[in-house]
């Protein structure tokens, strides 16, 4: 007798990755008709939710994955069983909560990046969006000096606010232009 193991995983243009309570859901329900559970407290998401960004002329299927949190690469929280969702995708939108300080912010990016990178070496080629979210938590003080953080390593940054729609035509066209 023969065993044979499947796997299946999303096929998606565009994966939606952060820490827990990045925005992540919040951003899918707002550029697509997707109706994620969205609530207050960490690990809303136990499993992908995909919307599809509806353009005049072509449609971009979008997977929103759990959280990651360190460790997710080695199996811990619920990253692990998610994050090969996102090799298939051609393009990353990272999300990363503008409303902490500048240093927590830089050491959420670098744990995420850090997962992917140990996840797959694919992970780490593949294209990325990275965003400012829940700009309306935040001063335009610290979000300047986040932006000149991120700036500082050669990196440019998007900002948006799901909730209030701030910056979402420019994320989109971002998306588009990037997903192809």
């Amino acid at each position: 007798m023969v065993t044979l193991t499947l796997e299946l995983k999303l096929i998606a243009q565009v994966g939606l990755i952060g820490l827990p309570n990045a925005g992540k859901s919040t951003l899918l329900a707002s550029i697509t008709r997707a109706k994620p559970e969205i609530a207050a407290y960490p690990f809303t998401t136990l499993e992908p939710n995909l919307g599809v960004l509806q353009l005049p002329r072509r449609r971009i299927i979008i997977a929103d994955v759990p959280g990651l949190i360190a460790g997710a690469s080695e199996g811990k929280g619920l990253g692990h069983a998610f994050l090969r969702h996102i090799e298939r995708t051609k393009l990353l939108v990272h999300l990363v909560d503008v409303s902490k300080g500048p240093e927590e912010l830089w050491a959420d990016y670098e744990t995420v990046r850090n997962e992917l990178n140990t996840f797959s070496p694919s992970l780490r080629r593949k294209k990325e969006i990275i965003v400012l979210s829940k700009t309306d938590l935040a001063n335009h003080e610290q979000i300047q000096e986040v932006g000149k953080l991120f700036r500082g390593h050669d990196l440019e940054v998007l900002t948006i606010s799901a909730a209030t729609g701030e910056g979402l035509n420019q994320l989109i066209s971002e998306i588009t232009a990037k997903s192809k």
